[in-house]
């Protein structure tokens, strides 16, 4: 898979909720929403929300779009910051594999839709985070890090 550019920027505490979810749903898969900001190539993962699926299986979790926009918005009505909104996706696989065909066409869709760069996670069995990336309608893995502490700002 491809390499793009621009990266991903992960709060020290999303994987630790991500492998915590997935656990306590397995065998079955689950997902939800990434949240925070993109600060010029960066995107910026700050919190992760569950929109359960209760169709979900051992191989697939499909978003509800009127549950992701109700947890979506009430989430922020909380949070009252400016910067945080929607940024991507995530869903665990309780197998070790990575972002099928169906992944990637999914946020490709929805970066399109937004017309921002979005990230997605996919959360394997094995607590491995495959961490991709959308931009210009171009899907592939991106550089991430994670920060222990408050993210900084770059300045101009």
């Amino acid at each position: 898979m491809k390499l793009i550019s621009g990266s991903v920027v992960i709060y020290h505490a999303v994987p630790a909720a991500l492998t915590a979810i997935a656990r306590s749903r397995e065998p079955k898969e689950t997902g939800g929403l990434l949240v925070g900001w993109w600060d010029r190539d960066k995107i910026v993962i700050r919190h992760i929300l569950e929109v359960p699926d209760n169709d979900a299986t051992a191989s697939s979790w499909t978003r509800n779009e009127a549950r992701a926009s109700e947890a979506l918005e009430q989430f922020l009505t909380q949070a009252e910051h400016p910067w945080l909104g929607y940024i991507g996706d995530w869903h665990t696989h309780p197998a070790p594999v990575g972002p099928s065909h169906t992944d990637k066409r999914s946020i490709r869709r929805a970066a399109r839709s937004i017309g921002h760069p979005l990230a997605l996670i996919v959360h394997r069995s094995d607590a491995t985070l495959d961490v991709l990336a959308v931009r210009h309608g171009i899907v592939g893995r991106t550089p991430w890090t994670t920060y222990r502490h408050d993210y900084q700002e770059e300045s101009p």
